[in-house]
Parts: structure tokens; sequence; C-alpha cells
């Protein structure tokens, strides 16, 4: 190989910018990870510093397995400052299982109650109206619906799970969505009732200020 075709390569592989890594995999394969896609294109995000993966699987044990998996993968050039693994807590029955194994490999859970909608509907109103299962309606296709009749009032139209431009969609109500999760999760905290509740907005801040 060339002298010049070397240069030209090593100009062209995606360099890790002066601030930590992080690895995020999600449980979702459309909604999560074309939000936090969006959100590191906007923040101008290095793709080599903040990766974005979804689970083999959908069950939280799926994705903290994914997660481990990537993080061995990637060790030999690439050592990740944090891994989180977004994950929703309705009724999955792995959930016990993935705190644990989260717990014993360092990765932080990002967890929503029923799911990740409920953060999407922080931006536009504050609930702590619980989700239960009605009829053949699981909390969280219930918490959809209410996040529907929101978006429907912001935006004429129903919330798409495969939109990519949801994150800037979002955008001028992010400080609303996280002041409303903030107080949420206090509640919940206080109450030890967690459903509804969110994470999301502590890794959405700690991704707005990565370069700070």
């Amino acid at each position: 190989m060339s002298r010049r075709k070397s240069r030209n390569l090593a100009r062209n592989t995606p360099k890790r910018e002066a601030y930590k890594t992080v690895l995020i995999v999600c449980e979702g394969i459309k909604t999560e990870k074309t939000y936090f896609e969006g959100l590191i294109n906007y923040e101008k995000l290095s793709s080599v510093n903040v990766q974005v993966f979804s689970g083999r699987g959908s069950d939280p044990k799926s994705v903290v397995e994914t997660a481990i998996q990537e993080k061995e993968k990637q060790s030999q050039h690439l050592d990740f400052d944090e891994v989180f693994c977004v994950i929703d807590r309705d009724t999955h029955t792995t959930f016990k299982e993935a705190k644990k194994l989260a717990k014993d490999n360092g990765i932080e859970l990002i967890i929503s109650y029923p799911c990740f909608e409920y953060w999407y509907l922080c931006h536009f109103v504050y609930s702590r109206a619980p989700f239960t299962r009605s009829g053949r309606k699981s909390a969280g296709d219930l918490c959809e619906d209410s996040l529907n009749q929101e978006w429907q009032k912001a935006f004429n139209r129903k919330h798409n799970k495969a939109e990519k431009e949801t994150y800037l969609s979002l955008l001028r109500y992010r400080e609303q969505a996280i002041n409303n999760a903030k107080k949420s999760l206090v509640e919940a905290n206080k109450d030890n009732e967690y459903n509804p509740s969110t994470e999301v907005h502590l890794l959405v801040e700690n991704l707005i200020n990565i370069k700070g």
C-alpha cells in the first residue's frame, strides 16, 4: 500500500474526540435508537465517542447481554467510560435478571415505567396517573395511547415510531420534559411507586453536557 493511500485511509477513519466514550443499548429497534441518534446528530457528538445499538432481543435481559457483548467486542481498541441500557419495565419477565446482570457488569440501567413513551409524554404534560393493563391493552399500550392524544394536539398527527426527526420535533419541549421527568422520579422514589416514571432525562442531560 502506498504512503498516500495509507494517509487517506487514516484521514477517513473516525477518531475519538477529547471527551468520554459512551455505549447505549436500547430495547426498541426504532423508537429509542432513533431518538438518541437524533440527539447525537443535533449535539454534534462523535459517532466513535457515543455509540447506540439495539438489543439483540426485545426483553431487558437481552438488552444487557447485548451491551456486555458489544463492550467486549470493542475492548481491544476502545474502553467505554459509561455503558447504559435503556429498558422498559412494562410486563417483562426478565426485568429482575437484567438488573442483577447490569449491576454485576458495571452497566447503568435507564428504566421507564411502563415504557419509553412516558418520556415523550413528559414533553407535553405532567402526570402520575398509573397505567395498568385493561383488557387486551398492556400498560405500555395505554401509555402510547395517552402519548398519541398529546402528539395529535401538538402536531396534528399520531406519533410514528419510525419517525427519524422525533428528537428535533420534541426539541422545543425538552426542558419541560426534563423538569416533568425529574418531578415524577422524585415522587416515585418518595411513594415507592414507579408507575409511571422515567430515568431517560438522566441520560439525555448526560449527553447534552458531555462536552462541558
